[in-house]
């Protein structure tokens, strides 16, 4: 038996499942293989960064995201403590504080065993297929095409599926990626971790004071509380010194939860427990062929920031759109290889960020870390990213820092396009909500939009022109009153040019061809 579909997504996690929903907001078809019969049942990652949100936001899924959210990490501290009952406590600031004045949306707290439901939903509805319960066995590619063969786990029944891309998003555990022929660098596996799920009646306060997780000096763990009592506690083992993950039942979790809680008569049922390792490594590189690596499939990183789940969110948001005008007929393959020459590099510069919080978090009784840089601010690393290469038309050199200051995003080519809110139709919108599925132009120019429709209607390119107005800062794109400035689907600045130009319209095809899409008549080679 045999099928096709667009694009062929290996693994219906996290990841996996943001790729999925992605793709078919971009009308691609698309089909995600998960050997899971369900989606995950743990919430390793928890925390949606702002920038993640904005992401979701543009599928439409933020209401439902915090209609069913897990907790409030802005409403509660961080705090550390030898245990619950030390009257002690250190309190440190929240992990992510108030965005408004940067996005139009706020971070939210949905486990990864709520969100990724939402996730599967959405995309269903909007026409991806799900294959759950299903293996896969074997992978071949040519020029034209990818083709996989997968195995229904409850049947035993075979199927071949041809399509015209593969995204691989088995995570940390998969195979793909070394069947592909890609290495990986890095230090490797650092630590090794175990996740207890377990129901309690602590209170989740310390001191009168809610808290969103507590870093317990007495175990070297943290305890992070739930609704409903579901509580996860997370701490290293090492199997060095003989320790195994079955070692860890219901009678070791009441007793670790008792000496957590610092008191003996504390209720602790285990609900599941799962072994992690927790490594740094990236992929040599991020594609092979038609083949695309994103999240944990592409890069390990510990959780310390919450940038390893979100990452991977990212790495989706930053080829769906590629993969989507290639597909369609309106860019370049060649536009493909931006997302291995954008994604690497920040990658690379948020997991040594990610390493230096550990460092700085937890003790290090092994010795594996390597030595920290200097830790910057979250949400630099969150709204900061800069794109040194790929799809980008720099109009100067570069800064001489992996990120760019959250606070002071101008509309610079390579960085996120910053946010301000503005006025359409008497709605209050952020100019983050025009961009999703087309190029936008902006300008207070006219005849710089006249140049963008005629390019959109000749050429049938993705490509919409807005007006900047006066609404905002002055000049918050850095393009003064006869400029104007390119932003890419992802929301990202993809070129600008402070000056007029005697022919708007040659200079916008110019740089749009420059980027990778086929700025001719038609749109078609």
């Amino acid at each position: 038996m045999s099928t096709s579909t667009g694009v062929l997504i290996i693994g219906g996690g996290l990841n996996g499942l943001a790729a999925a929903a992605l793709l078919a907001h971009h009308r691609i078809d698309c089909m995600v293989v998960e050997r899971h019969a369900e989606t995950s049942i743990q919430y390793k990652f928890t925390g949606i960064s702002p920038r993640s949100m904005e992401i979701f936001r543009s599928l439409g899924l933020e209401a439902e995201i915090r209609a069913r959210r897990t907790g409030d990490q802005q409403s509660g501290g961080i705090a550390r403590a030898r245990n619950l009952a030390d009257p002690e406590v250190q309190w440190s600031e929240v992990g992510w504080p108030d965005a408004t004045p940067y996005s139009p949306t706020q971070p939210a707290t949905c486990d990864q065993n709520v969100l990724e439901p939402i996730l599967r939903r959405h995309a269903e509805r909007l026409g991806a297929t799900m294959r759950f319960n299903t293996e896969f066995e074997a992978l071949e590619q040519d020029e034209r095409q990818v083709r996989a063969r997968i195995r229904d786990r409850s049947s035993g029944a075979e199927e071949t599926v041809a399509a015209d891309y593969l995204i691989v998003a088995d995570g940390a555990g998969g195979s793909l990626r070394q069947r592909l022929g890609i290495g990986i660098d890095g230090p490797g596996v650092l630590q090794h971790w175990m996740n207890l799920i377990f129901d309690t009646d602590l209170p989740p306060t310390l001191g009168g004071k809610r808290f969103t997780s507590c870093f317990v000096t007495d175990l070297n763990a943290t305890l992070t509380p739930r609704r409903q009592g579901r509580w996860l506690l997370a701490l290293q083992y090492f199997p060095e010194n003989g320790d195994r993950p079955e070692d860890f039942d219901a009678q070791r979790c009441r007793e670790l939860v008792a000496r957590g809680a610092g008191r003996p008569d504390v209720k602790a049922e285990l609900v599941d427990a799962r072994p992690w390792a927790l490594a740094a490594q990236i992929a040599e590189r991020f594609h092979e062929g038609r083949c695309f690596l994103i999240g944990d499939a592409a890069h390990l990183m510990p959780p310390t920031g919450a940038f390893g789940g979100n990452s991977g969110i990212h790495d989706a948001h930053n080829l769906a759109w590629k993969l989507a005008l290639v597909m369609q007929g309106k860019a370049r393959s060649e536009l493909l290889d931006s997302y291995d020459q954008e994604r690497r590099p920040v990658i690379a510069a948020t997991l040594a960020q990610a390493l230096a919080r550990l460092q700085a978090w937890f003790r290090d009784p092994a010795g594996r870390l390597p030595t920290p840089p200097p830790i910057v601010a979250d949400y630099d690393v969150i709204f900061g990213q800069r794109y040194d290469a790929g799809a980008i038309l720099h109009d100067s050199a570069p800064p001489d820092a992996a990120f760019v200051p959250f606070t002071t995003l101008s509309g610079q080519p390579g960085t996120r396009a910053p946010h301000h809110q503005i006025e359409r139709q008497g709605k209050a919108l952020s100019m983050l909500d025009l961009f999703g599925r087309d190029f936008v132009l902006l300008s207070r120019d006219p005849a710089w939009h006249e140049a963008a429709e005629a390019i959109r209607s000749e050429c049938s390119l993705p490509l919409s022109a807005w007006g900047l107005g006066t609404e905002g800062r002055p000049d918050s794109y850095g393009i003064g009153g006869s400029g104007a400035v390119l932003v890419r689907p992802d929301g990202f600045v993809a070129w600008r040019t402070p000056e007029p130009a005697d022919d708007r319209k040659a200079m916008l095809l110019s740089a749009l061809d420059r980027i990778g899409l086929r700025a001719e008549a038609g749109g078609e080679v």
